[in-house]
């Protein structure tokens, strides 16, 4: 799951944000692909990424997003069966905190493939909810219908 931001700001003012929402410090790294900071809450890693060299697909323009904050659950699927819900829930919650703390248009994205939400300037605010699911079955209720 990945937050994409569309902020031309002072990259630290962007981290001290992050924190202050999630409540947690970030790390900088320097690698050999470039800078990173990273922290860990809730089982879940945020990284954050400048440059993310990203090209248009899916029908999603990440090329007009100047970040990429990846979260990476450590246990998805686990017994809990909302886990993977609140994961989600956690990237879309980041995703409107930084739209409003920011001014700057915000997207979550399923697997690099699938928009789930947008929030900010030049966009309707849209949530697109996965199906319904069943559950005892983890099918989604259209498919049983059929």
């Amino acid at each position: 799951m990945s937050v994409f931001i569309d902020f031309h700001g002072d990259e630290a003012a962007l981290v001290d944000v992050l924190a202050e929402v999630l409540g947690c410090s970030f790390v900088r790294e320097d690698l050999d692909v470039g800078t990173i900071h990273r922290c860990r809450l809730l089982d879940t890693e945020f990284v954050l990424l400048g440059d993310h060299d990203l090209e248009d697909d899916c029908g999603i323009r990440f090329t007009a997003y100047s970040y990429q904050l990846q979260l990476t659950a450590f246990d998805v699927g686990m017994r809990i069966v909302g886990y993977d819900r609140l994961y989600e829930s956690m990237a879309v919650f980041l995703a409107e905190r930084l739209c409003v703390r920011l001014g700057s248009r915000t997207e979550v994205v399923a697997n690099l493939q699938r928009t789930v939400a947008v929030f900010g300037a030049g966009a309707e605010t849209i949530e697109r909810p996965e199906p319904a699911v069943d559950p005892e079955t983890q099918v989604p209720m259209e498919s049983k219908k059929q």
